[in-house]
């Protein structure tokens, strides 16, 4: 013990004066001296510092803070009526208590509102909820909030931005809400792509439809000429710069922030044993409906990775070009898009002569040689992006192939080119591109909605001769894009 006691001692050279400066060793002064100081730590059992303070060995608990989303956006929300509430969930996965000071609305104007359960203190491990609704005053411009969480957290206050639009009741379907919070590129396999990616999880609840996280990769947040989204063909599910071999760079490169969208996660509640068709995944009325995942999320986008006043554009392939579309047709995006760039389609002008194919339904191409082309989707697109759109366990696209009629009026009202449907959109630049060998029903279905539309300028198109339904596959196909999307997102 008298051993212990020395080393004690020589472990803290400031302590009852026991030790010379410099490098000299212990000279205790008497036995008496050594038996008291040997008898207290035998007491204290370890003797870490002097005048009797804590441990080293054990350290005091600190609270953490964490809020479920960072940014959070409503969208078309009809001006003096207020939104479904939507749930922002505060957890501490600290090791001590948080306590919570405050939680309240910054620039709020009236038009956010909040409601929460969380009391004053919230212990190691637990959660609470802090509820948000929107009431806009005005249409036409983009309201803007924070909401502030105060507490005994580092980096208080926790904040979260608030956005939401406000529309004039009208015929406009309703969008959703998105709330989204940064993650790892890695843990949605966005790293393999384009490199120095910020990524997003972004979960988007809208009307009569399941819930579904959205991923996002923006490269050059940065880009001062505008913001261009990207999203591919099929079901959404898959990265631009991983499905394409010509993906992103040289947008990014001339200027602009890119956008990729991926619909990974298969939506809440997913049946067991369903078709996942990323944005096309229902049950559900319909593509009509399902689109307003993507519309929501172009609005997130919009609000909140956007250069505030720069141009707002989108380039998609297939499906991924038929997504902004029914945002132009059925979402009022005539006031949020500068430029689209649609690529081998959109395929939904019509769905009842793409789902119906007895009697065959017909179009004249002229991209790669005149000729008749079919505008039956088949079997294999009726049943990975059709049938799962109206119920992922049913076959009702592919049921139809056949001649079966009783289905027709779902797929005529769910189609682009409907009474319902706006046509002239003067605020926005349309340009179609082609692939020579696209034999598919994507290109016969887009030239009848080239017939019924109109737009700022005069609508164009242009024809890849060396490239299959992507596109982007093809070096000249890619800088066609490219160079479409660099001199028209303006």
């Amino acid at each position: 013990m008298q051993q212990f006691a020395l080393e004690s001692l020589q472990n803290f050279p400031a302590c009852l004066g026991l030790l010379s400066s410099g490098d000299q060793m212990i000279r205790p002064r008497s036995a008496l001296l050594i038996s008291t100081l040997v008898s207290t730590l035998s007491s204290l059992l370890f003797w870490t510092a002097c005048g009797g303070g804590g441990s080293s060995m054990s350290q005091q608990g600190s609270s953490v803070a964490t809020l479920s989303a960072s940014t959070l956006t409503f969208a078309s929300q009809a001006v003096g009526t207020t939104s479904s509430p939507v749930t922002v969930t505060l957890s501490n996965t600290g090791t001590a208590a948080l306590s919570i000071t405050g939680i309240s609305m910054a620039n709020a104007n009236g038009e956010f509102t909040q409601t929460t359960d969380c009391g004053p203190n919230l212990v190691e491990g637990a959660n609470c909820s802090i509820r948000v609704t929107f009431t806009p005053t005005q249409a036409g411009s983009t309201a803007a909030a924070s909401l502030n969480v105060t507490d005994n957290a580092a980096g208080s206050p926790q904040s979260i931005t608030i956005k939401g639009n406000g529309v004039t009741p009208s015929n406009v379907d309703s969008m959703g809400t998105a709330a989204g919070i940064e993650t790892s590129c890695s843990s949605i396999q966005a790293d393999l792509g384009e490199p120095n990616g910020i990524c997003y999880n972004v979960e988007t609840s809208c009307p009569g439809i399941a819930d579904q996280i959205v991923g996002v990769k923006v490269n050059n947040p940065s880009g001062t000429k505008g913001t261009v989204t990207f999203l591919v063909g099929g079901a959404g599910m898959e990265w631009y710069d991983q499905t394409f071999n010509f993906g992103t760079t040289a947008v990014a490169q001339a200027g602009f922030t890119t956008v990729q969208f991926a619909f990974y996660a298969k939506p809440a509640h997913f049946p067991p044993g369903g078709t996942f068709a990323g944005w096309l995944t229902g049950p559900s009325t319909g593509l009509r409906a399902l689109s307003c995942r993507f519309a929501t999320m172009s609005m997130w986008t919009r609000d909140h990775i956007r250069q505030q006043n720069a141009p707002f554009c989108h380039t998609g392939n297939s499906a991924g070009s038929g997504a902004p579309f029914y945002a132009l047709a059925y979402y009022g995006f005539n006031s949020y898009y500068n430029f689209l760039e649609l690529t081998s389609g959109p395929p939904f002008a019509h769905i009842d002569k793409g789902c119906i194919c007895n009697p065959p339904q017909t179009n004249q191409v002229s991209c790669g040689g005149t000729r008749t082309e079919s505008e039956c989707y088949g079997q294999s697109d009726a049943n990975n992006y059709l049938d799962p759109a109206y119920d992922p366990t049913t076959h009702v696209c592919s049921d139809s192939l056949n001649g079966d009629t009783s289905h027709k009026q779902l797929f005529v009202n769910d189609s682009l080119d409907t009474p319902s449907a706006a046509k002239n959109f003067p605020n926005v630049d349309i340009h179609f591109v082609f692939g020579g060998l696209d034999n598919g029903p994507e290109q016969p279905q887009a030239l009848e909605l080239i017939q019924v539309i109109t737009a700022k300028n005069p609508i164009t198109s242009s024809c890849v001769l060396d490239a299959l339904h992507p596109i982007a596959d093809v070096l000249d196909g890619a800088q066609q894009i490219a160079n479409d999307v660099i001199a028209g997102c303006h």
